[in-house]
C-alpha cells in the first residue's frame, strides 16, 4: 500500500470517528427535549416566515428543542444546525417516555378536542395519562386506562406523577371509620375546585380508604368513593361547640369557597343577611351555610345582631381621595363584581363609606361604585408608583429584556406588584415568577384564577417602565422549581402578533390599557 493511499484511508477513518462521536453527543443532547416534525417544514434563521431558510426538515425528523414557545416559534437544533421552526409543526414522539404526562388539576377527558364535546370520564389532579398526539397550543389525544379521548394541553405537564401522590393502586380496604365534624362536601377529587358529589351532615360515618399527604382523605360513603378534607373528620364527630347557630352579617361581605381572601367569592351577601354557622375555625374564619350552599365568611364580620343602624352611610362624601394606581371601579365590594370603569392614577373620587371588608364606596362623575381602600390616598400615585410609562413594540423592547434577571411588574388593575424573570425571547418574552410569593401575588391580582385572558401591566427594567400585557395561564416548559407554578407565562408588548386574531386583539388592547392608565 503506497503512502498516498494510506493517508487517504487514515483521513476517512478520522472523519468517520469524528462523525460517530459527534452523532453520539447530539443524540444524548436530543433525548432531553426531543420533538418530531409532523410534516416537511422549513427551519429558518429567525422566528419569521420571511427569514432565510437554513434547511428543510423532513416529516418524522427528530429535532432538539432548545427554546419552546407553543403559540409561536421554537428554537431548535437538527444535526449541527440551529434555527427556528413553527411550534405547530412539532409534536412529542409517542414512542418515547416523554409521551407520559400528568394532569395538573381535575379535568374532563372528552371524545373530541372541544369544550362542547361529550365527557367520557373525569380524572383527578396528578393522574398519569399517555399522550398519543400532543398539540401544546390546543388539545392532546390521550389514553387513560382503557379510555381514549382528548384533554386540553394546558392541563397537562410532562412526567410521571409520584407514586405518593397518585390514587392509582391505593387500597379500597377501609383503614378507619370516622365521623364528619360538621356539614362537609364529599368531592370527586382532592381539591375544593373539584365537583361536589354530595353534602354530608354533621356526625355522618364514612370509611377512610387513604389519608393523603395533601391534607385530604379518600373515603367511601354508601358505596360511593370521593374525597373529604382530613381535618373535617374525627373519631368523635362534631362537638357541642361545633353545633350550628344562626348569625347575621355586620356589613356587605364576601361568601367564599375557602377560609382565605385568596379563595373565590361565591357571592356577596348584604349587611344583616342570616347565615348558619357550621364551624368557627381557629384562623379567624367561620364555615357557614347560606341558601343550601356551604362556604366561608370572616368571623369578625358576623354577630347575633348584625349591622348597627349607623352602618349604612348616606349620600354625602366623607373625604375626597386619589387613586394610587390605575384601578377598577366596581359595582360591588369584590373583585368578582363587574367593572364600571377603569380610573387612571391620581383620579379624584368622593369616598361615601369605608367598609370593614377593605373596600370603599365611592362616587366618580355622578356614578357610585366600589374601590379597594388600599388603592386610595390623599396624595394619590404618580412618581411614587412608577415613572414615565413608554409604549414600545417587541422589536424595541426585546434588546432591553434581561435574561434570568428579576423585572418588577405592576398589575395595572389592582396595583399588586410582583417579580418576573425571562428565560426565552422569541415573538414575546417567556417569563416565570422567581418565588412562591411572586406566584401568589399574580394569583391575587387575578382573583385566584389562572386564565389565558391578558392583563395590562407596567414592567420596570432599570430606570425605564413599559406598557405590556401578561397572559395568566401557566403552560408548557418551566425552568424554576419551587415557585408554586408549573409552566411559564407570556409577556407581550405593543403590536404583538399571534396566530389567533381575537387573542391578538385582546393582547393589544391590554397593552394599550396599560399605557392609557400611566401616571400623567
Amino acid at each position: 500500500m503506497n503512502r498516498k493511499l494510506r493517508k487517504i484511508i487514515f483521513f476517512v477513518l478520522t472523519i468517520s470517528m469524528t462523525i460517530s462521536v459527534l452523532g453520539m453527543s447530539l443524540t444524548a443532547l436530543a433525548t432531553s427535549n426531543t420533538f418530531v416534525a409532523t410534516t416537511g417544514v422549513n427551519m429558518r434563521a429567525e422566528p419569521s416566515t420571511n427569514a432565510r431558510v437554513v434547511s428543510v426538515v423532513q416529516s418524522g425528523t427528530r429535532v432538539d428543542v432548545l427554546e419552546h414557545n407553543p403559540a409561536g416559534w421554537s428554537r431548535v437544533q437538527v444535526g449541527s444546525s440551529t434555527g427556528f421552526i413553527r411550534s405547530d409543526f412539532l409534536r412529542f414522539p409517542t414512542s418515547d417516555a416523554a409521551a407520559t404526562f400528568r394532569t395538573t388539576e381535575g379535568v374532563n377527558v372528552r371524545d373530541s378536542g372541544s369544550i362542547n364535546a361529550n365527557v367520557l370520564r373525569t380524572v383527578t389532579a396528578g393522574t398519569n395519562v399517555e399522550v398519543t398526539n400532543h398539540d401544546p397550543a390546543g388539545w392532546s389525544s390521550v389514553r387513560v386506562g382503557d379510555t381514549n379521548g382528548f384533554i386540553r394541553s394546558d392541563f397537562l405537564t410532562r412526567g410521571n406523577a409520584a407514586a405518593s401522590t397518585s390514587n392509582a393502586g391505593s387500597s379500597d380496604t377501609a383503614i378507619a371509620t370516622l365521623l364528619t365534624t360538621g356539614a362537609v362536601n364529599i368531592r370527586s377529587g382532592s381539591s375544593t375546585n373539584t365537583s361536589i358529589i354530595r353534602t354530608l351532615s354533621s356526625n355522618t360515618s364514612v370509611e377512610v380508604l387513604e389519608n393523603q399527604s395533601n391534607g385530604w382523605s379518600r373515603v367511601r360513603h354508601n358505596n360511593t368513593n370521593g374525597f373529604i378534607r382530613t381535618d373535617l373528620l374525627s373519631a368523635t364527630g362534631a362537638s357541642s361547640s361545633q353545633q350550628s347557630t344562626t348569625l347575621r352579617t355586620t356589613s356587605t361581605v364576601n361568601f367564599r369557597s375557602g377560609p382565605s381572601t385568596n379563595d373565590r367569592a361565591i357571592r356577596t351577601l348584604a349587611a344583616n343577611t342570616s347565615v348558619t354557622v357550621l364551624e368557627n375555625q381557629s384562623n379567624g374564619w367561620s364555615r357557614v351555610s347560606h341558601n343550601n350552599t356551604n362556604g366561608f365568611i370572616r368571623t369578625d364580620l358576623l354577630s347575633a345582631t348584625g349591622a348597627p343602624a349607623t352602618s349604612s352611610s348616606g349620600g354625602a362624601s366623607i373625604a375626597t381621595l386619589r387613586t394610587v394606581t390605575g384601578v377598577n371601579m366596581r359595582s360591588g365590594a369584590s373583585t368578582g363584581h363587574s367593572i364600571l370603569r377603569l380610573l387612571p392614577v391620581n383620579t379624584s373620587v368622593e369616598v361615601l363609606e369605608n367598609q370593614s371588608n377593605g373596600w370603599s364606596r365611592v362616587r366618580h362623575n355622578n356614578t357610585d361604585g366600589f374601590i379597594r381602600t388600599d388603592l386610595l390616598s390623599e396624595s394619590g400615585g404618580g412618581s411614587r408608583s412608577v415613572g414615565n410609562v413608554e409604549l414600545l413594540t417587541w422589536a424595541q423592547a426585546r434588546p432591553l429584556i434581561p435574561m434570568r434577571t428579576d423585572m418588577r411588574v405592576v398589575d395595572v388593575r389592582t396595583g399588586i406588584t410582583f417579580n418576573l424573570r425571562a428565560f426565552s425571547l422569541s415573538g414575546h418574552a417567556d417569563v416565570e415568577p422567581p418565588t412562591r410569593a411572586d406566584t401568589d401575588a399574580i394569583l391575587r391580582s387575578r382573583n385566584g384564577v389562572w386564565a389565558w385572558a391578558p392583563r395590562p401591566v407596567w414592567v420596570t427594567i432599570g430606570d425605564r417602565t413599559f406598557a405590556a400585557a401578561l397572559n395568566g395561564m401557566p403552560h408548557d416548559v418551566s425552568t424554576i422549581s419551587g415557585n408554586g407554578m408549573n409552566g411559564h407565562l407570556c409577556l407581550h408588548f405593543a403590536g404583538t402578533v399571534t396566530r389567533s386574531q381575537s387573542y391578538q386583539r385582546n393582547l393589544r388592547n391590554a397593552v394599550q390599557e396599560a399605557f392609557d392608565a400611566r401616571p400623567r
